[in-house]
């Protein structure tokens, strides 16, 4: 079953993990620059490998198609198969079998579970002539040389020296701005955290000095107290005088209970009137 999901990036890289190492491995490859491509037309391989060897010398092309209409409409693949030794089509497993390729064009299948590329119909090595123009753009496009032999001349180097001189110059007072402006912008952040913090501490001390809690839901809470059309403090003057009055209120039932209590002792016997002290009794 064919898995939809593969890309070509995908099977690039396993082609490339295939030949690490071993081969010289490139994707993308031209047959030469574009702007004046070989008598041939131009072409591009989605991938060549070159074995390193002077003995056998052997270039390897490589076309990767990820849908089954793609490679049945391929027509141009034939362009190919003069500037390499062997060619293959590369494809999800399963989606093309030996039997739909020509016989001396080779087939690979990508498993997507494991990551690599397995040979299920190897191409038949063809003699042919190197093409210059395609190795010479291997060279170009993909090889590093040193700095001073591309210039003609010392006064060339130099300019050249000189003109990548200022471009770092530019680059770097450019960064140097950005940096500049990301202080400029973290300092004004903390400069408003600390006002922000101040506000708050001020704000905080207020609400203790009118009895009013910051813990929990602080924003309610003095909302609250700003909606009152009085001082929060006559809340508290008028508790506090509840509380009074509840406490008068709870001595008068007991002298009540007490009261009471000596009323049952007369009626036991009691002699009622008033009691003198000694020698003055009328």
């Amino acid at each position: 079953m064919v898995v939809k999901s593969v890309t070509s990036l995908q099977i690039k890289g396993a082609l490339a993990k295939r030949h690490e190492g071993k081969e010289f491995f490139l994707a993308e490859c031209k047959n030469g620059p574009t702007h004046a491509p070989d008598v041939e037309g131009l072409v591009m391989f989605d991938a060549v490998a070159i074995d390193k060897s002077w003995s056998r010398p052997r270039i390897t092309g490589y076309e990767i198609k990820t849908s089954r209409g793609d490679f049945l409409r391929d027509a141009k693949y034939t362009r190919y198969l003069p500037y390499v030794h062997e060619f293959y089509f590369v494809t999800p497993a399963g989606m093309v079998q030996r039997h739909e390729v020509e016989e001396s064009i080779g087939l690979m299948w990508y498993n997507p579970k494991s990551g690599g590329v397995t040979t299920k119909k190897k191409a038949a090595y063809r003699k042919i002539e190197i093409n210059a123009n395609m190795l010479l753009y291997i060279i170009m496009s993909r090889l590093e040389g040193d700095r001073y032999p591309f210039h003609s001349t010392q006064a060339e180097y130099w300019r050249d020296w000189l003109t990548h001189k200022i471009s770092s110059r530019e680059l770097g007072w450019q960064v140097r701005c950005a940096v500049a402006g990301r202080l400029l912008r973290l300092e004004s952040e903390v400069s408003e955290h600390k006002h922000s913090t101040h506000v708050l501490k001020e704000i905080r001390g207020v609400m203790e000095r009118h009895g009013l809690s910051w813990w929990g839901d602080t924003a309610a809470t003095l909302d609250r107290a700003l909606a009152k059309s009085y001082p929060a403090s006559l809340d508290t003057m008028r508790k506090r005088l509840d509380e009074g009055v509840q406490s008068m209120q709870n001595m008068l039932r007991e002298l009540d209970v007490i009261k009471a209590r000596g009323a049952l002792t007369d009626r036991d016997g009691t002699v009622e009137g008033t009691l003198y002290p000694l020698g003055e009794e009328g």
